[in-house]
């Protein structure tokens, strides 16, 4: 036990610990900032910054698990993880879709159904299948690479990587979009995509998938301005969503509708100024600003230095995942470091671009420093993967070392 515990001593070298440690320690803040206006929305007075420490508390028994668990076992039951949380989603979609199964545990809110309550806590499984999809994504990227090395690449290999990975994410991904969650949806197809990209496949492929994409997402958005009728009666847009996209691309024009959200954040951001407004100021109210808008209370009440200062505590705590990544090049846990890196960073992208309104709105939170128990948790597992991830990673440096040392020094033969 004494050798088991001394190998995670590895961990302390990491700065990742550091960051995390301060994103508590905003989170906590900005938290408690923002509960006055949490009261003013839900009519209802709870300490918030208390339930996401006690969030935090159950995040880390679940970080030090998985840390203790190690990748192997991980990447042993990533097909149970997979298929337990494709469950839940199958349920939620039960319960959506067949009026006679609509058992108490599973909670609907403001319209979406996402949670399952497990009295203690509600959790997301989505979050959580985020996760599963990136330890499968890995191991099919992985044992591809082992099989094809990169000279012995050619289109036909590339495609069926391409399409081995697309049949685990699209069923996932399916009904999540379904509860609706646009947002997860989205985060996971970003993952896909890069962890695609960093396995080797050929840039040509992707430079014509992006260019696909930008196409679609050009076309989209021009009809969701000016032609919005035909995208709802072609069904590939949901009222409130539409909505959503007439509040971003005029957030003032419609600040008491559509876009009250985006545009009482940009006032509230505004206010603050360099040093922001102090703590708890309710400069300006708008909804969800503990969860999805704590970027937004972050500017107002702490200014734009504060924000600065979260922007640059995220891409720290991103190059030190990807440099785990590095660490352990060549090897399963580097495609999942890959893959943790890319889901949080765009999350952070996508948090702190709509509440600026570079991008649509979408109840996306801010890993660490948003309240909420699934988000705060499933950050957390990822967290502890990476810092699993680091230690094996160490150990595999060291073992490579010694391998090239013995090489080196083994005495010639008479």
């Amino acid at each position: 036990m004494k050798e088991r515990l001394s190998k995670f001593s590895a961990i302390f070298y990491t700065p990742i610990l550091i960051y995390f440690v301060l994103f508590v320690a905003i989170s906590l803040v900005a938290i408690a900032s923002a509960t006055p206006l949490a009261w003013i929305q839900y009519q209802e007075e709870r300490n918030y910054m208390i339930r996401q420490a006690v969030f935090f508390v159950i995040g880390g028994v679940a970080m030090i698990s998985v840390l203790f668990f190690g990748m192997k076992r991980l990447r042993f039951i990533r097909w149970s993880l997979y298929g337990i949380f494709l469950i839940m989603l199958l349920l939620i979609l039960a319960w959506n879709r067949l009026p006679g199964f609509q058992p108490a545990w599973i909670v609907n809110i403001n319209g979406a159904t996402r949670w399952i309550d497990l009295e203690f806590m509600q959790i997301q499984p989505s979050e959580f299948m985020r996760i599963s999809l990136i330890l499968v994504l890995a191991d099919i990227i992985q044992k591809h690479n082992e099989k094809t090395p990169h000279e012995q690449r050619t289109f036909k290999t590339d495609f069926w990587l391409i399409l081995k990975a697309l049949l685990v994410v699209l069923v996932p991904a399916g009904l999540i979009f379904e509860q609706p969650d646009s947002g997860i949806t989205i985060l996971i197809l970003i993952t896909l995509s890069f962890m695609l990209l960093a396995s080797g496949i050929k840039w040509t492929y992707i430079v014509v998938v992006a260019t696909i994409g930008i196409a679609f997402t050009y076309t989209f958005l021009t009809l969701a301005q000016y032609y919005p009728d035909m995208l709802l009666e072609s069904g590939l847009i949901e009222p409130y969503q539409l909505q959503r996209f007439l509040g971003w691309f005029d957030p003032f024009g419609s600040i008491s509708g559509y876009g009250r959200h985006l545009a009482f954040g940009l006032i509230g951001m505004g206010s603050g100024g360099i040093f922001g407004n102090g703590f708890q100021s309710t400069a300006a109210f708008f909804p969800e600003a503990h969860t999805d808008y704590i970027f937004a209370v972050i500017g107002m009440d702490f200014g734009m230095i504060a924000s600065m200062f979260v922007i640059i505590i995220c891409l720290l705590f991103n190059f030190t995942i990807l440099n785990t990544a590095v660490l352990n090049r060549g090897h399963y846990n580097s495609h999942v470091c890959v893959g943790i890196f890319t889901s949080l960073m765009a999350q952070q992208f996508w948090n702190i671009g709509m509440t600026l309104g570079i991008i649509p709105i979408s109840g996306v939170t801010l890993p660490f420093i948003s309240h909420g128990g699934s988000s705060v948790l499933a950050s957390m597992i990822m967290l502890g993967i990476v810092l699993s991830s680091h230690v094996e990673g160490k150990e595999l440096s060291h073992s490579e070392t010694t391998f090239r040392e013995d090489i080196l020094f083994l005495p010639e033969s008479s």
